[in-house]
């Protein structure tokens, strides 16, 4: 086991339940958290017992962030206060890898977009039926990233053994108004279609607030200082690209 272990040069820690799933009931919130803490503190663990030369990467969230204010990498983050469920919920995930002994990257997701599973298909269907519109007053802030730039992204952290904290978010930050233009614009299809805050408060109950209407604005502060190329910047270049693939590819 030790010689497995010391034989390993990089950790990519993504482990946790699927936050959009379900519900927060508490029965939920308890399987959210638990299943990134406990396997977080268990890999470290492991790793620190064994005086690992690994370079540690957890994966986070923006969620950790406070809303309508500007946030980027260097943002200083109370970690003994929470607002909401999500900020308890990164900001102990965060706690739990920050006690590993040697080169720790924490990387801060934002949606992740891809045209095969996860959020954007979701999205896009009610488009596709005709009954596309925002959500809420639609001012919130989308802080998103395609899947190709997510996994550059990574990649670049692993070549460039690069530490400390890291927004994984494209560089273009854009209000849920905004997305669904273009996603009308770019399916032609109407935007018509308005979900009051209410209603998904009813619906989703604590998630829909969270992760729906609560407005976080992020930049990718450091990939921007180090040059990083985004394949997909701007929504429009996302999904221009989405639009011409056929189904078998994943953007």
């Amino acid at each position: 086991m030790p010689d497995l272990i010391n034989s390993i040069d990089v950790i990519i820690n993504l482990a946790g339940a699927n936050i959009a799933e379900k519900r927060w009931t508490d029965n939920r919130k308890e399987i959210l958290l638990l299943s990134r803490i406990n396997t977080t503190r268990k890999l470290v663990m492991i790793f620190n017992q064994h005086n690992a030369k690994a370079h540690f990467i957890s994966a986070s969230a923006i969620g950790i962030y406070n809303t309508d204010v500007q946030n980027d990498d260097n943002t200083i983050i109370d970690y003994q206060n929470y607002s909401n469920f999500s900020q308890q919920l990164t900001k102990q995930w965060e706690m739990s890898a920050s006690h590993y002994n040697g080169d720790l990257t924490i990387t801060r997701f934002g949606v992740v977009l891809s045209n095969k599973n996860g959020a954007f298909p979701k999205m896009l269907k009610p488009f596709l039926f005709g009954m596309g519109g925002k959500l809420g007053n639609g001012s919130q802030y989308f802080p998103w990233i395609s899947i190709t730039d997510l996994l550059n992204a990574l990649n670049w952290i692993i070549e460039s053994r690069a530490t400390g904290i890291y927004n994984l978010v494209a560089p273009q930050q854009i209000t849920n108004s905004e997305l669904s233009r273009q996603i009308a614009k770019i399916w032609h299809r109407p935007n018509w279609f308005h979900l009051p805050k209410y209603i998904i408060r009813i619906i989703f109950g604590q998630m829909g607030q969270e992760l729906f209407l609560n407005s976080i604005f992020v930049k990718p502060t450091k990939l921007i200082e180090n040059n990083f190329k985004f394949s997909y910047p701007t929504i429009d270049s996302f999904l221009n690209a989405i639009k011409k693939l056929d189904c078998t590819k994943i953007l």
